[in-house]
């Protein structure tokens, strides 16, 4: 009767064992999706700029180190990205037609993940299961 009950618990335990291997392998990583959002902004040259907005820029320039000159045809904005010379801190000036400075909200990366099981919810699951 020993070696029923010994028996038993073996294949329950090599079940067991096999089910939370398989579980692990398929377990599948994390998705993580990076989505940025088309600002319509094309790079330009200094020189394409009209000369109020070219002001601005060089205005600018005195306490900033230019990154990227960037130009928006359908809002008529122009986009300069900047780092600033004393921290190296980095800023974004919007500059209308006219060279006058706008505020305008950042554009945002997202990051979406997925949650990923524990190995130890999968176990749990699994023995409760059987």
């Amino acid at each position: 009767m020993k070696k029923v009950f010994l028996s038993i618990a073996l294949v329950t335990g090599i079940f067991a064992t096999a089910n939370i291997q398989a579980t692990n392998s398929t377990v599948e990583q994390p998705i993580t999706e990076v989505t940025f959002n088309d600002d319509g902004f094309v790079d330009v040259k200094f020189d394409e700029l009209n000369e109020k907005v070219q002001d601005a820029v060089r205005a600018v320039a005195e306490d900033y180190d230019l990154n990227a000159l960037q130009y928006n045809a359908e809002k008529e904005i122009t986009k300069v990205v900047c780092t600033k010379k004393d921290d190296q801190s980095q800023r974004i000036f919007y500059f209308d037609v006219e060279g006058k400075e706008i505020v305008m909200e950042e554009q945002k990366v997202t990051q979406q993940q997925e949650e990923q099981p524990s190995p130890e919810s999968l176990y749990i699951s699994r023995v409760e299961a059987v």
